[in-house]
């Protein structure tokens, strides 16, 4: 992995702020939803794609 540097006027470094209740809620929520819209299908090909990526960068 090579060391990015950052253009002008460009700041890679991230504040987040911590993720209220509320928001968190309504995030799990939406997950929830788009999991269920995925079908079984899908999420299991997303599933199998995932596990030959991370086999293959151990």
């Amino acid at each position: 992995m090579a060391i990015v540097k950052e253009p002008k006027g460009v700041d890679f470094v991230v504040k987040s702020e911590p993720w209220t209740d509320k928001e968190l809620k309504e995030f799990r929520k939406m997950m929830e939803k788009q999991k269920s819209e995925l079908g079984e299908k899908k999420r299991s090909k997303i599933k199998e794609n995932y596990n030959k990526v991370t086999r293959q960068s151990v």
